[in-house]
């Protein structure tokens, strides 16, 4: 674009280049090992929802991020905006028909802004199959999860320095149709 077109219409360039950033720099991506800091400082708010002493602090810490990154049964994904981490979702499978919800955060300052329910689609795609998904709750995230159409299985638990509420969601039998078809 040349130079007299940018001083004539300068809107209309910038514009054009936003609505280029916008749709190029929004992402949802596998975590890698260099995003553990990251991922353990948009946890690290969350921490006294769960955390009962130490031992369940050290459940959500830096290193605890790092192994799951690294467990290969381990499915984390990161949502990135201009490459920086808003949110993260992880899971596993417990079963050839069940998983388990292990990190599901968004940044506090970006909550309410829908990033968290693009993610859970994002993850809820890929459970062809699984008939269970399963998550311990912080009683904060409760009403969060029952928007997702988790429901309580359990009372507050308190256990290994962790205090959470137990969840699940049964997945509609379509999901598994198409496995048939």
């Amino acid at each position: 674009m040349n130079s007299l077109f940018r001083f004539l219409y300068p809107s209309a360039v910038l514009r054009k280049h936003e609505l280029h950033k916008k749709q190029d720099l929004i992402m949802i991506r596998h975590a890698k090992i260099e995003d553990s800091t990251a991922i353990a400082a948009l946890i690290d708010p969350y921490i006294d929802d769960f955390a009962l002493n130490q031992p369940g602090r050290d459940k959500l810490s830096l290193q605890a991020v790092e192994a799951l990154i690294l467990n290969s049964s381990v499915h984390y994904y990161v949502y990135t905006q201009d490459q920086r981490i808003l949110a993260v979702i992880a899971y596993k499978h417990t079963s050839d028909t069940s998983s388990h919800l292990i990190h599901f955060f968004t940044m506090q300052n970006m909550r309410q802004q829908g990033i968290g329910r693009k993610l859970w689609q994002f993850i809820e795609a890929k459970q062809q199959g699984i008939l269970l998904m399963t998550v311990n709750s912080s009683y904060a995230a409760q009403q969060v999860y029952e928007k997702l159409g988790f429901q309580n299985i359990s009372a507050v638990i308190e256990t290994n320095g962790l205090r959470f509420i137990q969840m699940r969601k049964v997945f509609a039998i379509s999901c598994l149709q198409e496995n048939f078809i």
